[in-house]
């Protein structure tokens, strides 16, 4: 079966909903497999545990993480 592994930060449900039924689409119009022969898996990552050169990217783009932070509690 194929599988796509999506690395993302925290989504709402609304926004996985609309991602997977994409994705879905996407890969089943290219390559012309069945929509029940995929499986898509959503690893979700606070910005506190991504880094790029050497910063995490809360600190880096402080921004996102203030948008992130309500999403964290939520879950906490």
């Amino acid at each position: 079966m194929p599988h796509i592994v999506v690395y993302s930060p925290h989504l709402s449900r609304e926004k996985k909903v609309a991602c997977v039924a994409a994705l879905t689409e996407a890969f089943c119009t290219t390559t012309g497999l069945a929509k029940d022969h995929l499986v898509i898996h959503l690893e979700e990552h606070s910005y506190e545990n991504i880094a790029v050169a050497g910063k995490l990217l809360a600190d880096t783009i402080p921004d996102i993480a203030v948008g992130e932070k309500p999403l964290q509690e939520v879950n906490e």
